[in-house]
């Protein structure tokens, strides 16, 4: 395993608290992070130092209070305030008191919280024995619970009673499967056990934290695995997934389910929450529209348009930012369109998603192909490559995609005759329109003309 390299700010907290007779060290993710040769993003430092003998110590820096009554400060170095550093540290470092806790009526938060002295005791009160070990420059590594062992061997235990782990705060169901789709730990059988036993304690977690969790699982490595091992688990917190497990498509197009074509779409596209989650949710319709034709073939009229409503409703309620909502229904809406390559259908669909968005099309179309027979495989790639060097023609040509790139604008309209009100709204985009099909000149001459045309 590596070495645990503390970058210097953290390391000169640890050692004013530890001349001033407190122990000191960094734990949790740092620790587990460092241990497996990865750059931590957050450094925190765990101390016997009750938090008003941080702030005396600290007096000379700025110290903001950020949770007085769970014991943590943030001591704040430097003069970036909390950007990233070269090496590795943050200039914003929470130092937080030992401490023990009891009670969690709200099944998060602990009703009580006790200061202690020793580190063995704030340790027993974490999730898993990998975010259960402490480190210290003077001291060494504290692993009371076996995490390093745990962690060599790619197991999630739960630090004590599993269940009673599970209970306090529901979400750390949600989070061993997050270890398990980025990390690819496996759960032992007591936590396995709990975790199964458990799950739907889950609907009392805010869709907040759960949105910010499945963002991070669904970016995992074996992620699609694991939303298959425990689809039980992410038909609690999705019901509209349900229907998708071992639907038959009844089609000469695939040779899975509706949830496995699902599983290998998750797997085959990038990394990214909005494009993971489109391929999640792409075919949620299938199941609602599905009807059997006289030949025995499935028929899945207008899945696109009714998943992306589904698809709506379902990040909404979970709480999603709108900006990737609307990114997600776009994507799953246009999906299955059947897009050729010529400048006039590839403009609009460029003024539509832009860009970037095209671009992201393309990997769900691929990804789509990719769950159904492999031929289909080889066939998207060559329809993808012809679309996006149409694509990029496009744009290097700088054809007309929006109304503020017409030759003309409300004014000009004004001037010709048209009325001022929505009016020229709908004018300039019928105007855009008959540009991107070909059908007008981006020229004021040309695009005047029409709209005296149109008011006879």
């Amino acid at each position: 395993m590596a070495e645990i390299k503390i970058p210097e700010n953290v390391r000169d907290i640890l050692k004013r608290l530890e001349d001033a007779g407190f122990a000191a060290y960094v734990a949790g993710g740092a620790v587990r992070d460092s241990l497996q040769g990865e750059t931590p993003g957050d450094w925190d430092v765990c101390t016997s130092a009750r938090p008003e003998e941080v702030q005396r110590l600290f007096s000379g820096e700025r110290v903001v209070p950020t949770g007085l009554k769970h014991g943590t400060v943030t001591v704040v170095t430097g003069e970036k305030k909390g950007a990233g550093r070269d090496d590795g540290g943050t200039d914003s470092v929470e130092v937080t008191t030992f401490r023990r806790e009891s009670g969690y009526s709200d099944r998060r938060h602990p009703d009580q919280v006790f200061f202690v002295r020793n580190v063995e005791e704030d340790l027993a009160r974490r999730d898993f024995t990998v975010n259960a070990m402490a480190y210290s420059p003077k001291r060494g590594l504290c692993d009371p619970f076996g995490g390093r062992g745990d962690l060599e061997a790619g197991i999630l235990r739960c630090v004590g009673e599993a269940g009673r782990r599970f209970e306090e705060d529901p979400l750390r169901i949600l989070r061993a499967l997050r270890f398990r789709a980025v990390r690819g730990f496996r759960p032992e059988e007591k936590t396995e056990r709990a975790l199964r036993q458990r799950y739907e304690s889950l609907k009392e977690v805010s869709q907040e934290r759960i949105t910010a969790e499945m963002q991070k699982l669904m970016c995992g490595r074996y992620t699609a695995a694991v939303l298959d091992e425990y689809r039980d688990v992410f038909g609690c917190l999705i019901p509209e997934l349900v229907p998708m497990f071992g639907f038959e498509q009844y089609s000469p197009y695939h040779n899975r389910d509706v949830w496995h074509h699902t599983l290998a779409a998750v797997e085959d596209i990038p990394p990214v929450p909005v494009l993971r989650m489109t391929m999640l949710l792409h075919d949620i319709a299938k199941p609602v529209v599905f009807i059997l034709d006289d030949n025995g073939r499935g028929r899945f009229v207008g899945h696109p348009q009714r998943g992306a409503e589904m698809a709506e409703q379902i990040l909404r309620r979970m709480r999603f930012p709108n900006q990737i909502v609307r990114q997600i229904v776009r994507l799953i809406r246009f999906h299955d369109v059947k897009l050729k390559p010529r400048r006039p259908e590839v403009r609009r669909m460029l003024s539509l998603l832009g860009e970037e968005g095209f671009e992201d099309l393309l990997a769900v179309k691929h990804a789509d192909a990719c769950g159904k027979y492999e031929k289909y495989i080889g066939e998207a790639e060559a329809k993808n490559e012809a679309l996006r060097k149409c694509a990029q023609e496009i744009l290097r040509d700088g054809d007309c995609l929006s109304v503020g790139q017409l030759a003309v604008d409300g004014e000009d309209l004004i001037r010709a005759g048209v009325p001022e009100g929505p009016e020229i709204g709908r004018i300039l985009q019928e105007l855009l329109d008959g540009v991107m099909d070909d059908t007008l000149k981006n020229e004021k001459t040309a695009l005047i003309g029409a709209v005296k045309a149109r008011m006879g």
